[in-house]
């Protein structure tokens, strides 16, 4: 995973788990929904520290867009997965394959991702368990006109403040 997945990624749990927390019906379910959320976002804050104190130090809060891409090495690289088998325990549900959670983000960010295609962006993959992975590196240019375009059309389906940050 590039860069720009990274931040797709983290940036796509933390509009998950606000939306979650979102919701004005004052029920108790509402309520614990709404707990809920904030111990995972606040799991998600946990895991990326985790993260950069694990090598490294560029990897984003949830919800964290500078406008700018990570400074990170590629998710294959050695240094992303030793700090990612460091910091496998604190990682939020929904970037967990098999929760529900992770179901719902996959289900939101799959119609995202159709919307992006269907508005002139047609080799834009398809999210795999809560992560959109743009292989090869490069393969979808970010600041393209068209990319750009699509990203605006599809805003209302967006999820975790995708920006359209492409690489």
């Amino acid at each position: 995973m590039n860069k720009a997945s990274v931040l797709l990624a983290a940036s796509a749990a933390a509009l998950a788990l606000t939306a979650a927390g979102c919701g004005g019906s004052g029920d108790a379910k509402a309520g614990s929904s709404g707990a809920k959320a904030n111990a995972s976002a606040d799991q998600g804050v946990k895991h990326a520290q985790c993260m950069r104190e694990n090598g490294l130090p560029g990897y984003p809060d949830p919800g964290q867009d500078s406008g700018e891409e990570p400074n990170l090495p590629d998710r294959d690289s050695p240094e992303f997965k030793k700090a990612e088998r460091a910091c496998q325990s604190l990682e939020p549900p929904e970037n967990q394959a098999g929760t529900p959670e992770n179901a719902e983000l996959q289900r939101k960010m799959l119609k995202w991702a159709q919307c992006i295609r269907t508005n002139g962006v047609p080799n834009f993959p398809d999210p795999q368990n809560g992560k959109i992975l743009i292989k090869p590196k490069g393969s979808i240019d970010g600041n393209s006109p068209q990319f750009k375009k699509a990203v605006q059309a599809c805003r209302s389906l967006e999820v975790g403040g995708a920006k359209g940050h492409g690489g």
